[in-house]
């Protein structure tokens, strides 16, 4: 049976009742959690009232009439969905293997139950601050916001605290006046606009049915709220903070300039450059690399250098959005990273070559790294590479996940070789094994409650600005 098939039975049960009760007792499920964490949060489901949300914003409202959807109802819809995907649709791929079958059944389910971290926010504060205003970066993303990017980074944080459980206040006539005050009318009017899109707007960017929404991650990110009839509807804190989080990098994404990405991509570059030189080892940049050892031809973007170990570091510029098919095959997934991801192993090869040429770096033990912006949920990644040896195959860590290590080690809770020798460790048994080694870094030694000390440094003086912005509008 299609997938289209499959959830007719869900959509017709759902136009029993009124359109708008519809809406609102979706957004109210996805917008209040009651508290629940761990297993209690899992089996609530959010992420299958996300695909009841999307079909009934995609239906005609005409075709909704009867009585007001109750909480029950709702219920009885996903557990409806949920049954017809489970037992009607064959959604595992032949031959696939199995890291790309655990990332189908782990994607949709992620951002509900993953940490709400503040790296990503942290990073584009960190842009704003490396580039010119008079940049062409900085006019970009000035232009798609239509307000200055960080008044937009300002107001975001209001919303975001407000996402958990009270969003409701946001429209309170007390606080938009004070948030009129502190930032002016227009500018709050402009950023409401980025995050709040009329109905229509929604469902022309969203598309026709197609399977691969099932297992697509924040599948409302780029509308966390909708206004129909004069009534909004918000679709949770995940996709708000999805939305958020890379607003800058999603702005990039679309701009057809090359030298707006490359300016981007260097901005990054650079970001990670930062991070690498806090961990207290020997760190090469690309220049660096080919001065010592001797490199023609491709080349990656940073080595470490300790003792007999060197790790090898290539930055990407990617991250999760609803134009990366989340069901694809192995091969689906090597031609969308072969001019990003799968590069990497080349440079990054080429490199390993040229280390062990090296008289001192004869027996050195090589990790090979590739960076993304964000968590691009691969797994161990190994499908996309093509060296035979699992260890001779690049780890694909995020940028969160890289900082989260180098935390570690500068902290002194592990050296980078202890993390790496656990890794493949747990690879080698089959009870150990861990799905990627952002999964590693959940666990003791390396997990840890606190924020690496350079995101504080980042947020304090931003966090002061918004406190001048408040005090000013309490004067």
């Amino acid at each position: 049976m299609s997938y289209a098939d499959a959830i007719r039975p869900v959509r017709n049960r759902m136009r029993k009742f009124s359109y708008g009760s519809v809406l609102r007792q979706l957004s109210t499920y996805l917008s209040h959690d009651g508290g629940a964490e761990g297993a209690a949060r899992a089996n609530r489901m959010p992420w299958v009232a996300e695909r009841l949300a999307l079909w009934a914003l995609r239906d005609r409202p005409s075709m909704y009439c009867g009585p007001s959807m109750q909480p029950a109802d709702l219920r009885n819809c996903m557990d409806l969905a949920w049954r017809q995907m489970n037992t009607e649709v064959t959604w595992t791929r032949p031959g696939n293997p199995l890291d790309l079958m655990i990332r189908s059944l782990l994607l949709a389910q992620a951002p509900h139950q993953m940490s709400k971290g503040t790296g990503a926010f942290a990073r584009q504060i960190d842009l704003i601050r490396r580039i010119s205003p008079e940049s062409k970066l900085y006019r970009s993303i000035s232009n798609a916001l239509g307000l200055p990017p960080m008044t937009y980074l300002q107001l975001a944080v209001f919303v975001w605290h407000l996402a958990e459980e009270r969003i409701e206040d946001l429209f309170a006539p007390l606080y938009m006046q004070s948030l009129a005050n502190a930032f002016c009318k227009e500018a709050v009017g402009r950023f409401l606009s980025t995050i709040m899109l009329p109905r229509e707007r929604v469902v022309a960017e969203m598309g026709t049915i197609e399977e691969d929404e099932w297992f697509q991650p924040n599948l409302l990110y780029r509308t966390p709220f909708t206004l129909y009839q004069n009534e909004w509807y918000f679709w949770g804190r995940p996709g708000l903070q999805r939305h958020l989080e890379f607003a800058f990098s999603d702005i990039v994404a679309r701009v057809e300039d090359v030298g707006v990405r490359q300016a981007f991509e260097d901005a990054f570059e650079d970001y990670v450059s930062d991070s690498l030189g806090r961990s207290g080892l020997t760190v090469l940049n690309e220049g660096e690399i080919k001065k010592r050892f001797a490199v023609v031809g491709l080349c990656n973007d940073f080595a470490i250098l300790d003792g007999s170990v060197v790790v090898l570091l290539e930055a990407k510029n990617k991250a999760l959005a609803h134009t990366m098919t989340a069901s694809g095959t192995a091969k689906t997934y090597q031609s969308k990273f072969r001019a990003t991801v799968v590069k990497a192993e080349a440079q990054l090869d080429n490199v390993a070559n040229h280390v062990r040429a090296d008289a001192a770096f004869s027996q050195a033990t090589i990790h090979r790294v590739v960076v993304t912006y964000g968590d691009l949920m691969l797994g161990s990644a190994q499908y996309l590479f093509e060296s035979g040896e699992e260890r001779d195959r690049p780890l694909v860590f995020s940028i969160d996940q890289l900082d989260q290590l180098l935390e570690v080690v500068r902290t002194g809770r592990c050296t980078i070789e202890d993390f790496f020798d656990d890794y493949y460790e747990r690879q080698r048994v089959p009870q150990m094994r861990v799905f990627s080694p952002g999964q590693l870094l959940q666990q003791p030694p390396y997990m840890s409650d606190e924020h690496p000390k350079h995101l504080q440094d980042i947020f304090d003086p931003f966090f002061e600005g918004i406190a001048n912005l408040v005090d000013m509008e309490n004067a």
